[in-house]
């Protein structure tokens, strides 16, 4: 990096220093490639990490082999290494989140990231790649994903007290009695919420049981090899909808919520919220839910371009979108003239699992073996 008209002068700049940008940098870093830099105004993964422990995760949903290391069996010898008692559980070998957050500081540290972090969010990018009025960089990518759009239901228009779960500001709340959501996210906040009080979970369908958020055969050709030979980006967005299990638990998560019903630490209701007021959730089958506070776990926005930074680099550049507004990029993950995307900008070229860590170890691989 060097100095330009009052900003910083890169080679490639990463939007977005979560886990996506780190895998990306950590990778650039292993094949020497050092021109580079990340934007992102929190700590490096401090979105992740304040949002999985806000909920006490316990162990992730994804295997042993996804992380930001560009070598999958990093994470397994940093568990040997640092002596972790059942650092992985089950037959995904789901590592214990504080191992796994231990793990990518240490990483953050050991490769100094934090010389290549601009404390800064990119709020504006301009032809020549001007960031923010002040920075320029020759390349972008984009890793920004889109946890930051959270999903408001309609009928929250008149609560007052209530939080989403993907709000990192916040912490969960010991007021909270009523969680509306059916998935992974939902289950650990009851978990969390239930060592203190009784609490209501609202899910518009049965408990749904998946190990994995998209079947394994999305990690590899299995599954791929077909989708990559779809030109249709209306086809390919509806297979991603189909493979992806949305609202969806690993059974021993189910068993769990189970055990708290049997103990009377939760109640478990199947229905969908029509209305809502200071007081009463209103369910559509005309049953009456008092609340004292609520904790969505509903998830992210779909449209990308609610994002204000994609909205206003679609207007800019006039990149090519796909009929659901998506980005269609190339194999590199181009999506125009040097600027690559990874996470849920990239899904309609790496499938279902995209957003997930893989997808930003699949998203380095392709991506740095263009530019470096």
């Amino acid at each position: 990096m060097s100095f330009f008209n009052g900003g910083l002068y890169m080679k490639t700049l990463i939007v977005g220093g979560g886990i996506h940008g780190v895998t990306i940098a950590l990778k650039l870093l292993n094949a020497g490639y050092e021109d580079f830099a990340i934007m992102d105004p929190a700590d490096l993964t401090g979105q992740w990490q304040k949002l999985t422990t806000k909920i006490n995760m316990g162990h992730l949903r994804s295997p042993v082999v996804h992380h930001i290391h560009p070598d999958p069996y990093d994470l397994k010898r940093y568990a040997k290494k640092e002596d972790y008692s059942q650092p992985f559980s089950g037959y995904y070998q789901r590592p214990q989140l504080e191992m796994f957050n231990n793990h990518m500081n240490n990483l953050i540290k050991e490769y100094q990231l934090e010389n290549y972090h601009i404390r800064e969010k990119a709020v504006s990018i301009e032809p020549g790649y001007i960031i923010n009025g002040k920075h320029q960089a020759e390349q972008l990518i984009l890793a920004t994903g889109i946890n930051h759009l959270h999903y408001i239901p309609e009928f929250m228009a008149d609560v007052a007290h209530y939080q989403h779960l993907f709000d990192s500001s916040q912490p969960l709340a010991s007021d909270i009695d009523v969680v509306i959501g059916g998935g992974i996210t939902a289950c650990h906040a009851v978990r969390e919420l239930t060592k203190k009080r009784h609490v209501t979970l609202i899910m518009r369908h049965a408990i749904r049981t998946h190990e994995l958020d998209s079947d394994p055969g999305w990690l590899g050709p299995r599954n791929m090899s077909a989708f990559n030979k779809i030109d249709d980006y209306k086809e390919r967005r509806s297979i991603i909808k189909e493979a992806r299990h949305r609202g969806s638990m690993p059974a021993h998560l189910k068993q769990s919520l189970k055990f708290l019903e049997s103990e009377g630490r939760v109640t478990l209701i199947k229905g969908e919220v029509a209305s809502a007021d200071h007081q009463y959730l209103y369910l559509t089958d005309g049953r009456v839910i008092p609340y004292q506070s609520i904790a969505l776990a509903t998830g992210c926005e779909q449209a990308i371009a609610k994002d204000p930074l994609v909205s206003q680099i679609i207007q800019t550049f006039n990149p090519p979108l796909a009929p659901c507004g998506y980005p269609i990029v190339t194999h590199d993950l181009e999506w125009f003239d040097h600027v690559y995307v990874s996470g849920p900008l990239a899904e309609l070229e790496l499938g279902p699992v995209s957003r997930n860590i893989i997808g930003g170890r699949k998203a380095s691989a392709r991506i740095c073996q263009a530019i470096s």
